[in-house]
């Protein structure tokens, strides 16, 4: 008799455990993505899809949402499908706003896309953009 109480109890903290644990898992979303020519006082400047050749430093910022607590975002900047870089950002709460950066090199015209990633390399959003 005791060692069936043992297992339903164990048994039961163990579905306890299991519901806390997944209601505790952060989804985090993605309110704004946009690439830009600059960031004034924590916002984008010069949005858009088109980035002007000669333009030496693009940013990508990014709007987080659904965060509790503390975790992390990635934004893989790729050109021409090629992977240029890959940086990681903290996100500290929600709603958290960040961005990075790439310089250009003035041959690096055409086709780019930032994907952003969250801490376990879901896909939250990508943001296609030209250098022309």
């Amino acid at each position: 008799m005791n060692i069936r109480r043992f297992f339903t109890l164990t048994f039961s903290l163990i579905l306890v455990l299991v519901f806390v644990t997944g209601a505790m898992a952060q989804e985090i979303t993605v309110a704004q993505a946009v690439v830009c020519r600059e960031i004034v006082d924590r916002m984008p400047v010069g949005s858009g899809d088109v980035i002007p050749v000669g333009t030496e430093r693009v940013f990508c910022f990014t709007q987080i949402g659904g965060a509790q607590g503390e975790t992390e975002i990635t934004h893989n900047w790729y050109y021409q499908g090629a992977l240029k870089a890959s940086v990681v950002l903290p996100v500290r709460n929600s709603p958290w706003r960040t961005w990075s950066s790439k310089t250009l090199l003035p041959e690096w015209t055409g086709e780019w896309m930032v994907e952003v990633l969250s801490k376990e390399g879901t896909p939250l959003e990508s943001i296609i953009f030209f250098v022309q």
